[in-house]
């Protein structure tokens, strides 16, 4: 049963396991491809090596091409001037004084939000970080610096009167308490700009995490292969049913490492049957609602915005509420102790567009005891096939 499930399931991961970069050249052509050294970098990077789908190589760099795409982050190639005072200068323990420093710079910029024709972009080197705003193909500086005056830290927010300019007109609720309070950080640049701009889906959002968690709800079929035989003599008896399932849970993921890491807890409840008839033994029942408590950790094999494959392994806590077994034509008798295992779980899954997920996942065999006769043991198999729907929490572009 297992192998009928997942081989075919393996196959449609394997025609999807192919994750495609891409970067615009300096005449507008779009040429597809990977990043052969994308590594999530923290800082940006100076120079990118492109493997185009024809097996060629070339070096991309701030100066032969407009932007290039990698996983899930975007880079604009950028040609001007930076402030060069420290954004920071209690760490940076460098004063520049007062006086604005500008630097001229070729490099690839992040993209770290975009929403109604405005886009904010990151760049962090080993000077510092600068944030710039892209409107109708024109990028400018939001320029910011810090320095010391009479033993405190005094900062230059020019900035903050760009934005006023820009965005006053838009009449957004208590928006000159927005630009007082706001810090020059992604973070705050980010709310800021969702809030003003309108952007709903991101305007309540107060931490922003680059691999935001996932709420999900799930819909499934289960099919539970039981056996039960004596603890004296043979052979074995099998039977397999087929029952309905529900499931609720949450995936956190690793800020780091392409957030291919993953946290996942769940719960899940379905009802549990099973009935065992043959000629040499009296028809025997077993019926319980069966309530799986997962704690389990994952790994994306595969992730990009349209499909993504993955693996988990968990600990499962198996409760088998009102557990009940029946021997021929007695009552049913249920246990007089514990109705709960301990056992494990894989999980082989395929994300589509962040919100459909498909799971195949098989639970490690469970033994419990058979109340209605002693002289027999029960144990089960399962395999399953769960649909999800997934909540995204802080749903940013990423």
């Amino acid at each position: 049963m297992t192998k009928r499930l997942i081989a075919p399931f393996l196959f449609f991961i394997s025609t999807c396991a192919f994750c495609q970069d891409s970067y615009v050249t300096l005449e507008g052509q779009t040429i597809n491809g990977s990043v052969e050294n994308y590594k999530e970098w923290s800082k940006n990077p100076a120079e990118v090596i492109f493997k185009k789908s024809n097996g060629s190589t070339v070096t991309l760099n701030a100066e032969n091409c407009k932007s290039f795409t990698a996983g899930s982050d975007s880079y604009l190639s950028y040609h001007g001037t930076r402030v060069a005072n420290p954004d920071n200068v209690l760490l940076s323990h460098n004063d520049e004084g007062s006086a604005m420093i500008k630097d001229t710079v070729n490099a690839f910029l992040r993209q770290v939000y975009k929403f109604d024709g405005y886009a904010l972009y990151e760049l962090y080197d080993n000077k510092r970080i600068n944030f710039y705003l892209k409107k109708d193909g024109n990028v400018r500086e939001l320029e910011y610096y810090e320095t010391i005056k009479d033993g405190k830290v005094d900062p230059f927010n020019s900035y903050k009167a760009y934005l006023y300019q820009e965005f006053a007109g838009r009449k957004t609720r208590d928006f000159s308490d927005k630009i007082k309070n706001l810090r020059y950080n992604e973070n705050d640049l980010h709310n800021f700009f969702a809030q003003v701009l309108g952007d709903q889906a991101h305007a309540l959002e107060r931490l922003r995490n680059k691999y935001p968690a996932e709420t999900f709800v799930g819909v499934g079929a289960s099919a539970n292969s039981g056996t039960i035989h004596s603890w004296t003599s043979y052979p074995y008896y099998h039977q397999t049913t087929f029952s309905p399932s529900v499931e609720f849970g949450l995936r956190l993921y690793s800020q780091r490492n392409f957030g291919k890491f993953f946290f996942q807890p769940t719960i899940g409840v379905m009802p549990l049957s099973n009935t065992f008839k043959a000629t040499a033994i009296a028809t025997k029942i077993v019926k319980a609602t069966q309530v799986n408590v997962t704690i389990g950790a994952g790994y994306m094999i595969l992730k990009n915005q349209n499909i993504s494959v993955y693996a988990d392994g968990s600990a499962v806590l198996s409760l088998f509420v009102n557990y009940e077994t029946k021997d021929g034509d007695r009552k049913y008798v249920g246990s007089d102790g514990s109705d709960g295992r301990i056992t494990g779980q894989a999980e082989l899954g395929v994300v589509i567009k962040r919100k459909l997920n498909f799971a195949v996942k098989n639970t490690f065999p469970i033994r419990m005891m058979f109340p209605a006769n002693t002289n027999y043991t029960y144990k089960l198999n399962q395999v399953s096939l769960t649909l999800r729907y997934a909540f995204i929490h802080g749903n940013n572009m990423k």
